[in-house]
């Protein structure tokens, strides 16, 4: 998908982006996850950088505009959707918003109220999509795809 805006060049920004991504580019440590199918399909020479401001300057290097799976980084973005839909309030009384240093695939909830503790946990990220408007699943999920693609 093709950003909206134009590319900023002759910037210090941009100039510190190339830097960035000429001295990291050649690191190889690490694996490429296998616990999820969907990420063993990612190449670990692919490395971009991207900065959109919000004046519409965009920011870029290396391999930017490669699709890859976005897992649980999804979780913040869902959670901003919840917010503009339902609001603060009623976001606070269906998740908490105390780190708990869990894994993401913890269930961790409040005694007494089954209420998750934090939202950016399965059980907590779970509760917050339930916040997304829409008249049907369809319209929910059509809902988090037009705000990704945003």
């Amino acid at each position: 998908m093709p950003l909206s805006s134009p590319v900023a060049h002759d910037s210090p920004v941009q100039d510190y982006l190339e830097a960035l991504h000429a001295r990291f580019s050649a690191v190889r440590s690490g694996k490429v996850a296998d616990y999820i199918p969907e990420l063993t399909k990612a190449d670990p020479a692919w490395f971009g950088i991207a900065i959109a401001t919000v004046d519409g300057q965009v920011y870029e290097v290396g391999t930017s505009r490669q699709p890859f799976t976005i897992q649980s980084i999804s979780k913040p973005l869902v959670y901003g959707i919840a917010l503009e839909d339902a609001g603060p309030e009623q976001v606070r009384q269906r998740v908490g918003v105390e780190p708990s240093g869990d894994a993401f695939n913890a269930i961790s909830l409040e005694p007494g109220t089954g209420r998750p503790m934090n939202p950016m946990i399965n059980a907590g990220a779970i509760a917050v999509a339930s916040l997304v408007r829409g008249d049907s699943a369809q319209a929910r999920l059509d809902r988090v795809v037009d705000a990704f693609s945003a």
